[in-house]
Order: structure tokens, then sequence, then C-alpha cells
């Protein structure tokens, strides 16, 4: 029988944490906020920006968006960063991804100061991992290991994912290998990723392709955990054809409702974390 990994059991576990973390935050009169950059009108992403907005409320973190002109300028926009930055009362700044084509979202961040970037994307933030120094990772890496911490598998597992990006395949790679994994890291150019994939345990895919996965990529042993994002009509598919792996491999999480719902609340543990750091460094 396939285990189903939902994500919304552990990410309503870190919420009942955050809460208690702020509401001591707040005690020392520390209230944290999330500042949300945006650059043009975006449909798709104003609606994960209401749903951060809401799930900061529910545990008492104040959560600002502002949405820049679309031909706004990189050093304009470097200004915007820098202005925000600056301001004592923001503790945590995110640049909403996509950026219109003339703007480079890696350089836009690294206007961030690494302790307000939630994100994880900042050089910084990105180096210390490599030095076993997780202080802000990026969230959807960050919940893939949060997935697989409650399997509880043994050092040494192997790992397959399938991405490179600095937003999910290389901070992961680094972060299952502070964990004891065996990883390997697959993209466009892997030769023979299926038989990769099907020598794995664990299986993280992320190629924003829908149904991509199929059971010629896995064995009734592996662990598949799907990062994919995919509208398909009128819903959301993953990577990963669901109703082909069901019932075969070993465990798979959904689409929706895997890492989803703990990469949205990771961003407000990365929001906590950067404020309790700031209150102790004096950072503001």
């Amino acid at each position: 029988m396939t285990e189903i990994l939902n994500g919304t059991p552990i990410a309503d576990m870190v919420m009942a944490s955050l809460k208690t973390r702020v509401e001591e935050l707040k005690q020392h009169d520390i209230n944290p906020h999330l500042f949300l950059v945006q650059v043009g009108k975006n449909e798709a992403v104003e609606t994960y920006v209401r749903a951060k907005i809401r799930r900061g409320a529910k545990i008492g973190i104040r959560v600002s968006h502002q949405i820049l002109d679309e031909n706004i300028t990189y050093d304009d926009l470097k200004d915007e960063i820098g202005r925000v930055a600056g301001r004592d009362d923001v503790n945590g700044i995110m640049i909403e991804n996509p950026l219109p084509k003339h703007l480079d979202f890696f350089k836009a961040v690294e206007n961030i100061p690494y302790y307000k970037d939630v994100d994880g994307m900042t050089p910084t933030n990105q180096g210390m991992i490599n030095l076993r120094n997780e202080f802000l990772t990026p969230a959807t890496a960050a919940s893939v290991t949060e997935i697989l911490k409650g399997m509880n598998l043994p050092a040494g597992t192997t790992a397959s994912i399938i991405n490179r990006s600095p937003v999910v395949g290389k901070p992961l790679a680094m972060m299952l290998l502070n964990r004891d994994y065996t990883v390997t890291v697959c993209h466009s150019k892997t030769k023979d990723i299926k038989s990769l994939s099907r020598n794995s345990e664990v299986l993280v895919t992320a190629v924003g392709i829908p149904n991509f996965i199929d059971r010629s990529f896995v064995t009734e042993k592996s662990i598949v955990v799907d990062v994919g994002i995919n509208p398909v009509q009128d819903t959301i598919r993953g990577d990963a054809n669901y109703e082909e792996l069901f019932g075969y491999v070993r465990a798979i999480t959904p689409v929706p409702g895997g890492v989803g719902p703990i990469t949205a609340t990771l961003i407000m543990e990365n929001t906590v974390r950067a404020t309790e750091f700031q209150s102790l460094q004096g950072k503001r």
C-alpha cells in the first residue's frame, strides 16, 4: 500500500510552534513583519501573495505587499529594495518571482541583507548551507527535508533530484548531504535519468511538466516527492502521474497538499527566525 505523504499535518504543527514564538516576541514589543515586493501585475503571483497574507495573519505576522511598475529599471528596483531593507520595522523581504524579462531575479535578490532574505536566495544564505549552517534556507527545498524527516530513513539513503536550480535542486542537494543522504542531481543533459531514478530510494522531481514521472522512473520501493506545480485546465497537477504511481510506489506526495502547504509555512518560519536573529544581534 502506498503511503500518502500529506504536508498539511506537518504545516499545522509548524504553524502552532510559530504562533507561540511570535507571541513571545510580541511580549518584548517585537512584531515580525514580512515585506513582499512584486514587479508588475500578475494574478497568479497575487494569489500566492494573498495566501501568504492569510497565513501570516493566523500567527500574528504582519505581511505587507508592494507592487512596482513593470517597467521599473534595475537601478530603481535596487534603490527600492534598499529603502525597504533599511526600515527597522521590516524583518523579512521577499521578491515575488517571476520578474519582467528585463530584470534578473537573482541579481535583484543580492540587494537584500542576508538576515532579511526569507526566501533563502542570497549568495550568503545559499553558501551557508554548504557549511552546514542552515539559517534562512529556500522554503521549497526545506519542505522536502521536512517531508523526508517523517520517514525516518537511515543514513546513506540514496536520493535523485531532477532539478538543478538555486531554488530547489542545488540547495536541496546540499541539505540532503548535510543529513547523510547519498545524492544524485539530474538535469536536462543527464543521460539515462530513468535508470538513475530507479536506482534511488528517494526521487524528488521539479521539472515543471505535468505527469512526467511514470512507472518507468520508479520501483515499488521508491519514495516520490513531487515539487511540481503545473496548471492543467482548472486544476493543478504535479510532475508525477499520481494515479499511475499510487498503489505502486512505497510513498508519494499529492499535488496539491504535499510539499505546498509546508513551503508556504516555512516562509513564515524564516520570517520568525530572521526576526529572532535581528532582535538578538541588533540588526534592524
